[in-house]
C-alpha cells in the first residue's frame, strides 16, 4: 500500500512537471531567439554607423583598420556603397539569428549565435533541476502521507474489529473529511449493532420472564397428576396430563408472540372472544391464587375484540402474575363496552405502588418487588401491537385498565373518530371526548 501511494504520487508530480517544463522550455527558446535577433540588429546598425563615419572622415576602412571594431565571435558582413564587401569572423556552428543595419549606404549584416546572450542548455538544466526538486518534494510528501494514511487505515480496521467484538465506543476522527465520513459510518454501524444486541438481549429476558408462569402451571399440573396416580385416580391424572399439554401449547404461543413483539410487527387482524379468554385465564390462575389463600372474580360481556387469543392470554397472564406476586386480597376483573372500546379493569386490594413507581413501572428493569420488571413492559408492547392500550388507572387499590378495540361496526366508527373516548382518572374509567385518541396512546395516567 505505501509503495503504491508513493509511486502514484511521484508519477503524478513527474507528469505535472513535464507538462509545465516542456512548454516552458519552448517558450524560453523562442524568447532567446527574439532577444538574439534584436541584439544582432542593434549591433549591425551601430557597426554600419562606425563604418560610415570613417568613410566621411577620410579614415582608412580596410579590413585591418576595421578589425578592432568588427571582429567578434560572430559573422559580420560589411557592404560598401561601391559594392565592395568585407567579412569578419565565421559562421556560428550552433543556432543563430541575423540582424541588419544601414547607414549612409553602408550595410552591415551580423549573424549572432543564440548562446551568446542566454544559453538554452543552461535554461534546460535549470528547468530540469526544478523538475528534480519537485520530484524530491513529491517523494517526501508521498512518504509522509502514505505513512499517515496507512496508520489511519490500521486505526479504521481496529475500530471496525472493535465494533464487531462488541466494543461500541465512537470511532476516532482524523481531521480529513473522507476518512471522518468512514468513521461516521462506523459509528452508525455501532449504533445498529447496539440496537440489535439490545433487542436480542431484551428478547431473551422477555422469554425467560414470560415462560416462568406457564412452566409453574405445568409443574402444578404434573404435581396433581402424581398425586392422582398415587391415589390410583387415573381419570384425574389423565385430565392433569391434558391440562399440561394445553400449557405446553400455550408456551409455543408465548414464544411466537414475543418474537413478533420483538420485531415490532403487527400481530394482525385476528379476533378473539373476550369472555372465552378471560374464562380460560381464570381457570388457569385460580389454583395458583388458591394456594396463596386468595381468589379471582371475573366477568366479561360476550364481545369480540381485535387480536388473537394468544396475545390476549399473554397480556392477562402478565397482569394476573403481577397481582399474584405484588398484589393482595381478591383480584377483581370487570369488563364493559364503552363507545366501541372494551375496557377491562384488573384490580386487587393491594396498595404498594408508590407515585414514583407508577410513573416508570412500564419501563424495562423497573419492578416493585425484586423481579426483573419485564412483564408489564412486554404486556404493553403486545397490547399496542393490537391497537389498544394498557394503563395503571389507580394505586389504591391497584387497578390496571386494558383498552381493546371491538371487531364490529362500533370499532369502525371508532377509527373514524365518531365516538367518545375513555379517560382515566383516580377513580376508574369514565366517558369523555374522542375515543380514537385513547387507542392512539393519549390516555391520561395519574
Amino acid at each position: 500500500m505505501p509503495r503504491r501511494i508513493i509511486f502514484t504520487t511521484v508519477t503524478s508530480v513527474f507528469i505535472t512537471a513535464l507538462l509545465i517544463a516542456i512548454p516552458l522550455l519552448g517558450y524560453s527558446n523562442y524568447g532567446i531567439r527574439q532577444k538574439t535577433k534584436v541584439f544582432a540588429t542593434t549591433q549591425a546598425q551601430n557597426d554600419a554607423k562606425v563604418v560610415d563615419y570613417r568613410i566621411k572622415a577620410g579614415l582608412p576602412v580596410d579590413k585591418e583598420s576595421l578589425r578592432p571594431y568588427l571582429e567578434r565571435k560572430r559573422l559580420t558582413v560589411v557592404t560598401f556603397p561601391t559594392g565592395q564587401t568585407l567579412t569578419f569572423g565565421s559562421q556560428p556552428q550552433k543556432s543563430s539569428e541575423q540582424g541588419a543595419g544601414n547607414s549612409g549606404g553602408v550595410q552591415v549584416i551580423i549573424t549572432e549565435p543564440t548562446d551568446s546572450i542566454v544559453s538554452l542548455a543552461a535554461v534546460a538544466v535549470k528547468i530540469s533541476g526544478i523538475v528534480i526538486f519537485a520530484l524530491l518534494i513529491g517523494f517526501l510528501i508521498a512518504i509522509r502521507r502514505s505513512r499517515l494514511l496507512t496508520l489511519v487505515l490500521v486505526y479504521l480496521a481496529e475500530d471496525a474489529s472493535r465494533i464487531g467484538a462488541g466494543d461500541l465506543r465512537p470511532a476516532r476522527r482524523y481531521g480529513m473529511a473522507d476518512l471522518d465520513q468512514v468513521a461516521d459510518s462506523l459509528d452508525s454501524s455501532s449504533v445498529r449493532v447496539a440496537e440489535l444486541l439490545r433487542a436480542e438481549r431484551g428478547l431473551v429476558a422477555d422469554v425467560t420472564h414470560q415462560l416462568r408462569t406457564p412452566l409453574t402451571a405445568i409443574e402444578l399440573q404434573l404435581d396433581e397428576v402424581i398425586d392422582a396416580c398415587n391415589r390410583s385416580d387415573y381419570a384425574s391424572a389423565r385430565l392433569g396430563v391434558n391440562a399440561a399439554n394445553e400449557q405446553i401449547d400455550r408456551l409455543r404461543d408465548v414464544i411466537s408472540d414475543l418474537l413478533i413483539a420483538a420485531r415490532q410487527s403487527e400481530i394482525g387482524e385476528a379476533e378473539a372472544d373476550l369472555a372465552s379468554v378471560l374464562s380460560q385465564q381464570e381457570a388457569e390462575w385460580r389454583p395458583l391464587f388458591a394456594r396463596a389463600d386468595r381468589r379471582i372474580e371475573a366477568s366479561a360481556p360476550a364481545v369480540t375484540v381485535r387480536g388473537g387469543d394468544g396475545p390476549l392470554r399473554q397480556i392477562f397472564a402478565t397482569l394476573f402474575d403481577n397481582a399474584l406476586v405484588h398484589g393482595e386480597g381478591t383480584v377483581s376483573v370487570r369488563a364493559r363496552d364503552t363507545a366501541g372500546l372494551v375496557v377491562v379493569e384488573i384490580s386487587d386490594e393491594g396498595s404498594r405502588i408508590t407515585p414514583e413507581l407508577s410513573k416508570s413501572m412500564f419501563e424495562r428493569n423497573i419492578s416493585g418487588g425484586g423481579s426483573s420488571g419485564l412483564g408489564l413492559s412486554v404486556a404493553r408492547a403486545l397490547i399496542e401491537n393490537l391497537g389498544g392500550r394498557l394503563e395503571l388507572v389507580n394505586t389504591r387499590p391497584t387497578t390496571f385498565a386494558l383498552f381493546l378495540i371491538q371487531s364490529d361496526q362500533d370499532a369502525r366508527d371508532l377509527e373514524s373518530g365518531n365516538h367518545t373516548m375513555v379517560e382515566v382518572s383516580d377513580g376508574g374509567v369514565e366517558s369523555s371526548t374522542s375515543a380514537a385518541s385513547t387507542v392512539s396512546g393519549n390516555t391520561q395516567r395519574r
